[in-house]
């Protein structure tokens, strides 16, 4: 019936298009598809939109005045848009740029999210998941927070800091060492193993409200939060 009704059939696509939402630039290189399609040098990411890149290709997502994401190869990323999280790490390995603050571009892995620390200009961190869903999350600069999605709990990271983020959200602290160049399968096991105390890192716990409402306070609050590395 549509067929016949051209002018019906466009309108009735229009409110699906007005759904998505710009989000921010991708620039690749080799390959890289988004939404399963071969994507250009650079092309603009709307929420929805599944960004994987190949085992030769590289890509870069740039969310003005928020931050960045960096996708290394054999990696996927959902980008969702939401109040809660930006994006949502599905395969591989990334780098995740942020400025301070809830403004900042957030990541979810797992049943986590990652969200950076007011108290910082940025937040720079590699994360890995693992075959097994499991993650390794590495804070290289500033303060980033490892909240859950219920926004009950949470734990910042500061410089030098890593931890191991098992597939039912649970935290297990990662010493120095074990970041190292070894997989992130190994160090998600390694991490497991040892388990030990969270003594010297910054661990919260936050009221129930949701990890889009519990992450401003778990942001605002990291910067106060004495961590202080968990290896020699």
């Amino acid at each position: 019936m549509l067929l016949l009704f051209p002018a019906l059939s466009r309108a009735l696509a229009v409110p699906q298009e007005k759904e998505k939402t710009a989000l921010g630039s991708l620039t690749s290189v080799g390959e890289v598809y988004v939404n399963d399609s071969p994507a250009p040098a650079e092309v603009t990411i709307f929420s929805g939109d599944r960004v994987r890149v190949g085992e030769n290709g590289s890509a870069t997502f740039n969310m003005s005045g928020k931050g960045s994401l960096k996708l290394s190869p054999r990696s996927q990323v959902l980008f969702v848009g939401k109040y809660e999280y930006t994006a949502e790490l599905e395969a591989g390995a990334v780098v995740m740029n942020s400025i301070s603050g809830p403004n900042g571009l957030t990541l979810r892995i797992g049943n986590d999210v990652l969200v950076p620390s007011t108290k910082e200009h940025l937040a720079l961190a590699s994360i890995d998941r693992a075959p097994d869903g499991s993650y390794l999350v590495t804070c290289s600069d500033g303060a980033i927070g490892v909240l859950n999605l219920q926004g009950t709990a949470g734990q910042f990271l500061q410089v030098g800091q890593a931890v191991s983020v098992a597939p039912n959200g649970e935290l297990f602290p990662v010493m120095r060492q074990d970041v190292t160049p070894v997989s992130s399968a190994k160090s998600a096991s390694a991490a497991r193993k040892s388990r030990g105390s969270f003594t010297g890192w910054g661990y919260l716990g936050l009221a129930a409200g949701g990890a889009a409402g519990a992450a401003a306070a778990l942001a605002h609050g990291g910067g106060k939060q004495s961590v202080s590395p968990a290896g020699p």
